[in-house]
């Protein structure tokens, strides 16, 4: 898969709404698509879809990393491997970024 054309889509146009000037906190189940792409589930069963960057923390409480005692600071892959098992967390958005992602504990 060598991508040919990549066209940017505008938020809420479409089935499946791009993730452009998503904004606000999530909670749900966090799922992967593809490397640094995420969802997360929200009211309703709705999900939304939002990416990763370098500067997005990662907190973990043993699903993503660290131990149920207290928060780590976890990396992008250890996000990715966690949300392909399944992973409950609270997401914070801004312009379908998440600034950060912390696990549910």
């Amino acid at each position: 898969g060598v991508a040919t054309v990549v066209r940017e889509r505008a938020a809420g146009t479409g089935s499946g709404s791009g993730t452009k000037g998503v904004n606000g906190t999530w909670l749900g189940q966090v799922s992967y698509l593809a490397p640094g792409k995420f969802t997360v589930s929200g009211p309703k069963g709705t999900e939304q879809a939002f990416f990763v960057a370098d500067d997005t923390v990662v907190k973990g409480y043993g699903t993503i990393c660290g131990s149920s005692a207290s928060p780590s600071t976890c990396t992008l892959d250890q996000l990715e491997a966690a949300a392909k098992k399944g992973l409950d967390a609270k997401v914070v958005l801004a312009n379908g970024i998440a600034t950060s992602v912390t696990e549910d504990h």
